[in-house]
């Protein structure tokens, strides 16, 4: 592996990151934004209701990427827009201009880490989907049994491309009312992968999902 490619690997990932925190400022400042952003949910992206959606997001979207990547941009935000409305509360942008901060420090504005932010070793991965189904079966207070999470797993670690996109939401909602939090950015990053890395993504989704909930049985 050549020395760059971890620097290539962080600056993805935190252009994810920032897509994600994007649409959630637009989402909390806009409400008719929201709303355009919330029709597009479960539509490709020639459907008619995700029209609106491309003055929004084109400007959003990597240079000249493809309509996979694309397509992965859109069901994020059409689910992160999806989410209740009190979870774009005033309170979160103290939080989130934290974050920013850490961005820029991490990536200056010509786009390269310095010697002095550039980390050692690759960015490890984020918190993926299954340790978030995980964290909803965990959480104290939560409705969602191991058996009905375990069937959504293993739902969606089977499906294709279009699948994963049309069964997502579903899943959200049912991580959204426990309270277990999602890391768009991990997210993100892989819908954009998933029709090649499909498997590995599964594996680790499963892996992370077990890992937590095991914490049940040795409780």
């Amino acid at each position: 592996m050549t020395p760059q490619a971890p620097d290539k690997r962080q600056r993805t990932r935190a252009s994810y990151a920032a897509f994600a925190l994007s649409i959630e400022r637009l989402c909390r400042a806009d409400p008719g934004a929201r709303a355009a952003l919330r029709a597009g949910l479960r539509r490709d992206l020639d459907h008619p209701r995700a029209r609106p959606m491309h003055r929004l997001l084109t400007t959003r979207l990597p240079e000249g990427c493809d309509d996979r990547t694309a397509q992965a941009h859109y069901t994020v935000a059409s689910l992160i827009a999806a989410q209740p409305r009190h979870a774009f509360t005033p309170g979160q942008e103290d939080d989130e201009d934290a974050a920013t901060a850490q961005g820029e420090q991490a990536l200056p504005e010509n786009g390269e880490p310095d010697e002095a932010t550039a980390p050692s070793e690759p960015t490890p991965y984020g918190s993926s989907f299954g340790a978030t189904l995980g964290q909803a079966v965990m959480a104290k207070g939560s409705s969602m049994r191991m058996s009905a999470a375990e069937n959504r797993i293993n739902l969606l670690t089977r499906q294709s491309l279009r699948g994963i996109h049309l069964h997502l939401p579903a899943a959200v909602n049912q991580v959204r009312s426990a309270g277990a939090p999602i890391d768009w950015g991990q997210l993100l990053a892989d819908l954009v992968t998933w029709p090649y890395e499909s498997g590995r993504i599964s594996r680790r989704w499963l892996q992370d999902f077990y890992r937590i909930t095991a914490r049940a049985d040795r409780d």
